[in-house]
Protein backbone atom coordinates (compact mmCIF):
# COMPACT_ATOMS: atom_id res chain seq x y z
CA UNK A 1 0.00 0.00 0.00
CA UNK A 2 1.02 3.22 -0.69
CA UNK A 3 2.35 5.58 1.93
CA UNK A 4 -0.52 8.41 3.18
CA UNK A 5 -0.46 11.84 0.99
CA UNK A 6 0.73 14.35 4.15
CA UNK A 7 -2.43 16.41 2.99
CA UNK A 8 -4.47 13.30 4.02
CA UNK A 9 -5.80 14.08 7.59
CA UNK A 10 -5.97 10.86 10.07
CA UNK A 11 -9.73 8.89 10.12
CA UNK A 12 -11.88 9.85 13.09
CA UNK A 13 -13.42 7.64 16.09
CA UNK A 14 -16.53 7.25 15.58
CA UNK A 15 -17.01 4.79 18.95
CA UNK A 16 -19.57 6.33 21.36
CA UNK A 17 -23.22 7.73 21.54
CA UNK A 18 -24.73 8.21 18.39
CA UNK A 19 -26.20 11.78 18.89
CA UNK A 20 -22.79 12.77 20.31
CA UNK A 21 -20.98 11.57 16.76
CA UNK A 22 -23.19 13.11 14.36
CA UNK A 23 -22.99 16.05 16.12
CA UNK A 24 -19.20 16.46 15.73
CA UNK A 25 -18.87 15.11 12.48
CA UNK A 26 -21.57 17.68 11.28
CA UNK A 27 -19.06 20.28 12.87
CA UNK A 28 -16.25 18.58 10.57
CA UNK A 29 -18.81 18.96 7.69
CA UNK A 30 -20.06 22.27 8.81
CA UNK A 31 -16.13 23.73 9.31
CA UNK A 32 -14.76 21.49 6.29
CA UNK A 33 -18.04 21.86 3.37
CA UNK A 34 -20.42 24.16 4.75
CA UNK A 35 -18.19 27.12 4.86
CA UNK A 36 -15.89 26.97 2.45
CA UNK A 37 -15.62 27.49 -1.16
CA UNK A 38 -14.50 24.27 -2.54
CA UNK A 39 -13.51 24.28 -5.92
CA UNK A 40 -12.99 20.73 -8.27
CA UNK A 41 -11.68 21.87 -11.64
CA UNK A 42 -12.62 25.75 -11.67
CA UNK A 43 -16.21 24.34 -10.64
CA UNK A 44 -18.21 25.52 -7.48
CA UNK A 45 -18.74 22.47 -5.68
CA UNK A 46 -22.47 22.33 -4.22
CA UNK A 47 -24.17 19.93 -2.03
CA UNK A 48 -27.73 19.10 -1.27
CA UNK A 49 -28.96 21.45 1.18
CA UNK A 50 -32.37 20.37 1.98
CA UNK A 51 -33.45 19.57 5.25
CA UNK A 52 -35.85 16.64 5.04
CA UNK A 53 -38.84 16.81 7.50
CA UNK A 54 -37.77 15.20 10.83
CA UNK A 55 -33.98 15.91 9.90
CA UNK A 56 -31.26 18.30 11.17
CA UNK A 57 -29.11 18.36 9.30
CA UNK A 58 -28.73 18.52 5.57
CA UNK A 59 -28.96 15.86 3.11
CA UNK A 60 -25.71 16.42 1.71
CA UNK A 61 -24.15 15.55 4.70
CA UNK A 62 -26.36 13.13 6.00
CA UNK A 63 -24.84 11.16 2.36
CA UNK A 64 -21.52 11.44 3.60
CA UNK A 65 -21.95 9.74 7.07
CA UNK A 66 -24.80 6.74 5.90
CA UNK A 67 -25.89 4.23 3.51
CA UNK A 68 -28.60 3.69 1.75
CA UNK A 69 -30.32 -0.23 3.00
CA UNK A 70 -31.76 -1.29 -0.15
CA UNK A 71 -34.03 -3.71 1.27
CA UNK A 72 -35.61 -1.06 4.20
CA UNK A 73 -34.94 1.79 1.78
CA UNK A 74 -33.83 3.87 5.11
CA UNK A 75 -30.33 5.27 5.52
CA UNK A 76 -28.43 3.85 8.68
CA UNK A 77 -25.20 5.15 9.89
CA UNK A 78 -21.77 3.94 8.21
CA UNK A 79 -18.89 3.97 10.26
CA UNK A 80 -16.38 3.38 7.32
CA UNK A 81 -17.82 6.48 5.71
CA UNK A 82 -17.98 8.76 8.71
CA UNK A 83 -14.75 8.39 10.16
CA UNK A 84 -13.72 9.23 6.82
CA UNK A 85 -15.35 12.40 7.06
CA UNK A 86 -12.60 14.72 7.73
CA UNK A 87 -10.60 13.21 4.10
CA UNK A 88 -13.48 14.92 1.86
CA UNK A 89 -13.06 18.35 1.68
CA UNK A 90 -8.62 17.62 1.39
CA UNK A 91 -9.30 15.08 -1.13
CA UNK A 92 -11.50 17.83 -3.50
CA UNK A 93 -8.81 20.45 -2.58
CA UNK A 94 -5.56 18.13 -3.28
CA UNK A 95 -7.95 16.27 -6.62
CA UNK A 96 -5.02 16.86 -9.07
CA UNK A 97 -2.07 15.10 -6.95
CA UNK A 98 -0.82 11.32 -8.06
CA UNK A 99 -2.51 9.52 -5.23
CA UNK A 100 -6.28 10.74 -6.58
CA UNK A 101 -7.34 9.06 -9.57
CA UNK A 102 -9.54 12.13 -11.12
CA UNK A 103 -12.07 11.49 -14.42
CA UNK A 104 -15.07 12.28 -16.05
CA UNK A 105 -17.19 8.88 -16.81
CA UNK A 106 -20.57 9.26 -19.04
CA UNK A 107 -23.46 7.18 -16.80
CA UNK A 108 -25.58 5.21 -19.07
CA UNK A 109 -28.45 7.09 -18.02
CA UNK A 110 -26.37 10.45 -20.09
CA UNK A 111 -25.43 12.13 -16.61
CA UNK A 112 -21.34 13.04 -16.52
CA UNK A 113 -20.38 12.63 -13.34
CA UNK A 114 -16.68 12.96 -11.93
CA UNK A 115 -15.18 10.58 -9.86
CA UNK A 116 -12.26 11.31 -6.95
CA UNK A 117 -11.07 8.09 -6.00
CA UNK A 118 -8.11 7.34 -3.23
CA UNK A 119 -7.58 3.56 -4.59
CA UNK A 120 -4.61 2.92 -2.40
CA UNK A 121 -6.90 3.72 0.75
CA UNK A 122 -10.37 3.04 -0.32
CA UNK A 123 -12.12 5.98 -0.74
CA UNK A 124 -14.30 7.52 -3.71
CA UNK A 125 -16.47 11.26 -4.35
CA UNK A 126 -18.37 11.36 -6.23
CA UNK A 127 -19.35 14.45 -8.21
CA UNK A 128 -22.36 14.99 -10.96
CA UNK A 129 -21.77 18.38 -13.23
CA UNK A 130 -24.79 20.53 -13.13
CA UNK A 131 -25.22 24.03 -14.74
CA UNK A 132 -26.13 26.78 -12.80
CA UNK A 133 -27.24 30.85 -14.21
CA UNK A 134 -23.42 31.28 -13.33
CA UNK A 135 -22.25 28.23 -14.96
CA UNK A 136 -21.48 24.52 -14.33
CA UNK A 137 -21.12 23.39 -10.59
CA UNK A 138 -19.58 20.16 -9.49
CA UNK A 139 -22.50 19.00 -7.27
CA UNK A 140 -21.32 16.49 -3.88
CA UNK A 141 -23.19 13.54 -4.67
CA UNK A 142 -21.76 11.35 -2.01
CA UNK A 143 -18.36 10.06 -0.43
CA UNK A 144 -17.62 6.36 0.80
CA UNK A 145 -15.36 3.65 1.81
CA UNK A 146 -15.09 1.06 -0.86
CA UNK A 147 -15.39 -1.87 0.71
CA UNK A 148 -15.37 -4.97 -1.88
CA UNK A 149 -13.89 -5.92 -4.69
CA UNK A 150 -17.27 -5.58 -6.89
CA UNK A 151 -17.18 -1.69 -6.51
CA UNK A 152 -13.19 -1.78 -7.38
CA UNK A 153 -13.98 -3.84 -10.24
CA UNK A 154 -16.59 -1.03 -11.28
CA UNK A 155 -14.30 2.09 -10.50
CA UNK A 156 -11.27 -0.22 -12.51
CA UNK A 157 -13.29 -0.45 -15.59
CA UNK A 158 -15.20 2.94 -15.17
CA UNK A 159 -11.80 4.99 -15.56
CA UNK A 160 -10.78 2.81 -18.51
CA UNK A 161 -14.03 4.04 -19.83
CA UNK A 162 -13.36 8.00 -18.83
CA UNK A 163 -14.15 10.86 -21.16
CA UNK A 164 -10.98 12.30 -22.20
Amino acid sequence: MASKPDWLPEILCVDGEYHQIVTALYEVFHRDIATTRLTLACHQVWWDRRILPGEQYEEGFWHLITRKNWTTGQREHDARRAERLPWCAPTIRHSTDPAVKAWDYEESDGKIRTYLWLEDFDYVLLFEKRPQRNGPVAFLITAYHVDNDGTRKSFQRKYGKRRL
